[in-house]
C-alpha cells in the first residue's frame, strides 16, 4: 500500500506551485503555507511519546507475570490469570494471552501448542 499523503506533504506541494509562478506569486498565500507548515511543526514536537495508562499497567502486570511464575513449570492463560491479582478481576483470559505472547515474542516466556492448547513458561 503506498504511504498516505499527508498535510505537511500538501502544502509543500501547494508552496512549490506558488513558487514556481504556476500561481501567481502571492505572498500572503505563502505567508499562510509557511504558517499553516509552523503550526503542523509545533505539533509535531509538543506530541507526547509517553505510554498511556493502559501500556504502563501491562508493563507492570508483565513484571508481575514473569516473578510469579516458577521455572520449570508450564501455565495455562487461565492459571496465570488466577495468580495474577491485577488479571483476576474482571476480565477474560484474551488480556492475559496477549501479554503473555508478548513476553514470549520477547524471548522472556516460551510457548507451548500441545493439542490445540496453549501453555506458558519461563524462558531457559
Amino acid at each position: 500500500m503506498a504511504n498516505k499523503v499527508t498535510k505537511k506533504d500538501n502544502f509543500l506541494a501547494l508552496r512549490s506551485l506558488v513558487e514556481c509562478a504556476i500561481i501567481d506569486n502571492n505572498a500572503e498565500l505563502l505567508a499562510f503555507i509557511d504558517h499553516e507548515l509552523e503550526l503542523l511543526e509545533r505539533k509535531s514536537v509538543n506530541r507526547s511519546t509517553k505510554p498511556t495508562v493502559r501500556q504502563a499497567q501491562n508493563a507492570e502486570i508483565k513484571d508481575t507475570i514473569m516473578c510469579t511464575l516458577e521455572i520449570g513449570k508450564l501455565y495455562r492463560c487461565a492459571e496465570i490469570k488466577a495468580l495474577v491479582p491485577a488479571l483476576a478481576e474482571g476480565e477474560g483470559t484474551q488480556r492475559t494471552a496477549r501479554l503473555c505472547n508478548d513476553l514470549a515474542e520477547a524471548g522472556m516466556l516460551r510457548k507451548v501448542v500441545d493439542k490445540k492448547v496453549v501453555y506458558f513458561g519461563l524462558a531457559g
